[in-house]
């Protein structure tokens, strides 16, 4: 008598279960990988625009030759505006969901088009008079790129941004 040899029903279910368990766990991983690199991507996105920003708007105020907006101590302002070096007002204030610089002249944007609604939320200038008769200028706002969901989803992201700047007149 002659036996064949082969797989059994039960060690065929056995093998095709663990199979699908092994498939679920690499597909859950490469599903996490996806997620946390596009969260990576609007994070390094939304740190370089606010970083472009914050960089533009310290450099205004320092060089200005004036302050025009009221300077009062824990009175914050949702806009500066300054005399450049060139003599000519500009304002920096939040318009179209974007942080832009208002001239006579022109309007330029100093972040990138707005990819979501509230993309730049909470723009704060608060004016510290010092001593000297110069002013301390604190600058925040909040960026934030993605759905409109919680901050903390994998579609979205929040950053901060806060620096103080010292006038030189």
């Amino acid at each position: 008598m002659q036996r064949f040899k082969a797989f059994t029903l039960i060690e065929l279910l056995v093998t095709s279960g663990i199979t699908a368990i092994l498939m679920l766990a690499v597909s859950s991983l490469f599903i996490t990988f996806l997620a946390t690199a596009f969260k990576s991507r609007i994070s390094q996105n939304l740190r370089e625009s606010g970083n472009n920003a914050m960089i533009q708007m310290v450099e205004m105020i320092r060089s200005a030759s004036e302050i025009t907006s009221f300077c009062i101590k824990d009175q914050p302002l949702n806009y500066i505006t300054i005399v450049g070096p060139d003599g000519l007002e500009s304002t920096i204030i939040e318009e179209d969901d974007r942080i832009a610089s208002l001239s006579a002249t022109k309007k330029s944007y100093l972040t990138e088009s707005a990819t979501s609604t509230n993309y730049v939320n909470d723009l704060i200038f608060d004016c510290y008079p010092t001593s000297e008769g110069k002013k301390y200028i604190q600058i925040s706002f909040t960026l934030k790129a993605g759905d409109n969901i919680a901050s903390n989803s994998a579609r979205s992201t929040t950053l901060d941004f806060s620096s103080g700047i010292a006038t030189r007149n």
